[in-house]
């Protein structure tokens, strides 16, 4: 008898183990979320947030920008003068357009996203220059492409259409891009001739003269001047300085050299908006020099005899002034080394140089020209504001998907419902809490409230969907630029 009640009671032992057991079986499988949910509302509320966002760095902060370079502010022409008659210049020194000679290390992709984000800060400022400024004429200062001097022609070819794309000819406006840099053909003895031909025939003679609001811009070639090995390249900048100089304008004369010309960087300091604190550097490397020989500088002031000086190469930016002399009369040019108008040149104001012209009379007696730094919207506080917003954004619906309690508790009872009372949103009934009717709570406050259980799955696909939306929103904006 107590054996057998033994046995009863170890049969009824193990029943209650399975029984348990199949408890925990049927929790297990109902805790596994049903179905993959989308939660639209949530995402739909942070785009807007993100299109605001977006909006505002892609256009309220360019717009705001080049307000502040308006030719008004700073012109200050004489009462007597009309400054609608003033001759409007705008210089862009070494865009040097992002190809697969810039970061040849990195990964393909990041590659890809890296020539999207600075295509887009060129192609923008670009625009938003011609529309708010209106500049009469363009020159860009050399450097157009980062590898151009060693691109294969079908791949070149690719380049320069992209080029264009970026910085289109605006009907009505001069642009000028036929001022090579080092990047595009070489420096010196190490100039790539077939580069140089190329960069000729499709952007136009590196040595140049253009008369614009009585004044004569010269671009020359001090590159291919300082090679002084093939006579055949040096040659040309060297001959069009002597015909230049017996043609005598009558303007005064601006200089535009991609590199700049020869200084001694502890006597001619470039002044207090140079981003660097060290002295302008006197360095050779392959295929770059940052400064012409000190010969050719004196050849290339006596010869041109300019008021003023623009160079690139360098960056950033410089104020210095030359002394030189003319039949043994001293004279005196200034040189500003324009900043670089791209944002991945290693300064972190990237900018362009106006320049202002009147000179109705030509007397020779009045300025007849004023120039000023224009400040290109910052490149990287978008970068990082962007980079957190989407950290943000993250963790928001990592919350919503992964603590779908605490997220309910917190912010679904707080979003008004129409005829719904506020109490009413809290998450699933708890011991303690009294609900009468929890099927009409359900169906009222699934607008809002997310599923109760946590699903790695949904913060995937939620993810997904984000991530998708602001790429389409990206490329919109990018592609309107």
């Amino acid at each position: 008898m107590h054996s057998r009640k033994a046995e009863n009671a170890s049969l009824g032992s193990k029943h209650q183990d399975v029984e348990e057991k199949n408890k925990h079986f049927k929790f297990k499988k109902r805790s596994l979320p049903s179905k993959l949910d989308i939660y639209w509302r949530y995402l739909f509320m942070i785009l807007v947030l993100w299109l605001l966002l977006i909006q505002y760095y892609e256009r309220t902060v360019v717009k705001r920008a080049m307000k502040k370079c308006e030719w008004d502010k700073w012109e200050d022409w004489s009462k007597s003068s009309s400054t609608s008659s003033a001759h409007r210049v705008g210089l862009f020194a070494d865009p040097q357009i992002m190809d697969a000679y810039s970061y040849p290390s990195r990964p393909a992709l990041v590659n890809w996203f890296t020539s999207q984000i600075l295509d887009n800060y060129h192609a923008r400022n670009w625009k938003f220059f011609h529309y708010y400024l209106k500049p009469d004429t363009v020159f860009f200062l050399g450097d157009l492409f980062d590898g151009g001097r060693n691109w294969e022609t079908h791949e070149w070819m690719a380049e320069y259409e992209r080029f264009n794309s970026i910085f289109p000819k605006k009907p009505g406006h001069l642009t000028v891009t036929s001022l090579p840099g080092n990047h595009d053909i070489g420096f010196g003895n190490t100039i790539i001739e077939s580069s140089l031909k190329r960069f000729t025939a499709f952007f136009g003679d590196p040595n140049s003269q253009w008369t614009v609001g009585n004044h004569t811009f010269v671009l020359l070639d001090t590159i291919s001047l300082s090679d002084r090995q093939n006579v055949n390249i040096s040659s040309v900048p060297r001959e069009f300085m002597q015909n230049f100089a017996a043609s005598s304008p009558k303007y005064p004369r601006i200089l535009l050299t991609h590199v700049p010309l020869y200084r001694d960087p502890n006597q001619q300091q470039c002044g207090d908006r140079r981003e660097s604190k060290e002295p302008f550097p006197l360095m050779v490397g392959l295929q770059y020099q940052t400064v012409i020989d000190s010969d050719l500088s004196q050849e290339v002031l006596s010869t041109i005899q300019p008021k003023m000086v623009f160079s690139g190469d360098d960056h950033d930016f410089c104020h210095i002034k030359h002394s030189y002399t003319v039949n043994h009369t001293p004279k005196v040019a200034e040189e500003i080394t324009v900043k670089s108008c791209a944002m991945n040149m290693g300064i972190s104001k990237p900018a362009i140089q106006l320049i202002s012209l009147y000179n109705p009379e030509n007397d020779g007696k009045s300025p007849t020209f004023k120039t000023t730094i224009c400040y290109l919207p910052n490149p990287f506080k978008p970068l990082i504001c962007y980079g957190i917003s989407l950290a943000l954004s993250a963790a928001f619906i990592f919350w919503m998907t992964i603590f779908p309690m605490s997220f309910n508790d917190v912010i679904v009872r707080r979003i008004p419902v129409k005829d719904l009372d506020t109490s009413s949103l809290l998450p699933i009934a708890t011991k303690g809490r009294n609900f009468l009717n929890l099927e009409s709570l359900r169906i009222k406050a699934s607008r809002w409230k997310v599923s109760q259980e946590r699903s790695v799955p949904n913060f995937v696909i939620n993810m997904g969907v984000l991530l998708s939306s602001l790429f389409f929103m990206f490329a919109m904006f990018y592609k309107g630029k």
